[in-house]
């Protein structure tokens, strides 16, 4: 299994140039806590940046300015932790655990963001794979009786 086959959810993608109210509003409407930020708003623009729900809290408490007159750019977290579609499910848990992140999106060879994975897709993945564990045990247990 590996984090292509598990990314959860609607990918949400932003330009840079687009306005934090804006931002905020899109992640609100798909009930996401983060967005991609690309160089453009096409379909096949590269990963420029991260803006997380936090991110938009930090700025306006530390900008103080008025959310319609920030772009994504000025906010966006630039240094992501990227994700390849083959990258292992503990290859990318150990990646997430080192940089203390909760998300990283799943980009192309070219840098296009294809996908997103969250602590929330790996931890019901792995239970997944901890109940099949758990139904061989139970299962052992019986046909011994």
């Amino acid at each position: 299994m590996n984090v292509g086959q598990i990314s959860g959810g609607r990918l949400v993608t932003v330009s840079q140039h687009s306005m934090v109210s804006e931002v905020a509003r899109m992640m609100a409407a798909n009930h996401v806590g983060a967005v991609i930020v690309t160089e453009n708003a096409d379909d096949e623009s590269p990963m420029v940046g991260l803006i997380t729900d936090r991110d938009i809290v930090n700025a306006q408490l530390d900008q103080t300015k008025d959310l319609n007159s920030l772009s994504a750019e000025a906010v966006m977290t630039r240094k992501v932790l990227t994700l390849s579609p083959g990258d292992s499910l503990d290859g990318a848990i150990a990646h997430m655990r080192a940089r203390n992140v909760r998300r990283a999106p799943i980009v192309s060879a070219g840098g296009v963001p294809v996908g997103m994975v969250s602590t929330d897709d790996l931890i019901a993945q792995m239970s997944f794979k901890l109940c099949s564990i758990a139904g061989i045990v139970a299962k052992q247990s019986q046909r011994e009786r």
